[in-house]
């Protein structure tokens, strides 16, 4: 744990790194580059220095899937709705068989999906999951920190549910779910959810959005 920390710490920028050469500079034509990702979010996150304590347990994984799977009230579904309409075209008209030639910004206004000072942890009971330090996000290179504001949920080992929260109440729900993970957990943390508070969850990579269940328990489903 403590070569961890004292690693993530040298990566921040708080602890000396050991000198290194300097890299060949090289050049690189412009148009030549693609993007990994047709879409990110845009939140305007701020990163703390995690501690020992807030540093176990906390989910790590790369800023660009910040988002990618995110709950919003079902009030915004036709905004939603019109964003995912909007982005299917332009990740068409960028898309190449190396990536894509520009970036799909998704600038969201936030406000609360679930409200209250104690939203997080009526959050936990609801979907049984376990309460968990803000994430750690990282670069292809380096981490840049924790968080700030952050929370996360355990729902399975590969299934995680975090995002921002205030005194209002959650402002960004997001799930993340590690590679081989069984969606099944997210799902349902969906339905559960969805008994006291009317929510959605959009996948933007796959450009689809869960809208509800039917009485026989089969997901509603939209697609642009």
């Amino acid at each position: 744990m403590k070569k961890l920390i004292s690693t993530l710490m040298v990566a921040l920028g708080a602890a000396p790194a050991a000198a290194q050469a300097p890299g060949k500079i090289e050049t690189i034509n412009s148009k030549s580059i693609r993007f990994t990702m047709p879409t990110v979010a845009t939140d305007d996150l701020k990163f703390v220095m995690p501690t020992a304590e807030t540093f176990k347990g906390a989910p790590q994984f790369h800023e660009d899937e910040w988002a990618q799977v995110e709950f919003f009230p079902s009030a915004r579904l036709a905004e939603v709705q019109r964003r995912l309409v909007e982005y299917k075209a332009f990740e068409q008209r960028h898309r190449g068989p190396n990536g894509w030639t520009d970036i799909y910004a998704r600038r969201v206004s936030r406000s609360p999906v679930l409200s209250g000072a104690t939203a997080v942890e009526e959050l936990a009971s609801k979907v049984h999951g376990s309460r968990l330090p803000s994430p750690i996000l990282t670069t292809a290179s380096k981490p840049l920190g924790q968080v700030e504001a952050g929370f996360s949920v355990r729902l399975t080992e590969k299934v995680h549910l975090y995002g921002l929260a205030d005194q209002a109440g959650i402002n960004v729900l997001a799930a993340i779910l590690d590679s081989g993970a069984d969606d099944t957990a997210l799902t349902s943390a969906f339905l559960a959810l969805r008994k006291s508070k009317e929510v959605i969850l959009v996948d933007w990579r796959s450009q689809m959005v869960l809208v509800g269940s039917t009485s026989s328990g089969s997901l509603e489903v939209w697609r642009p």
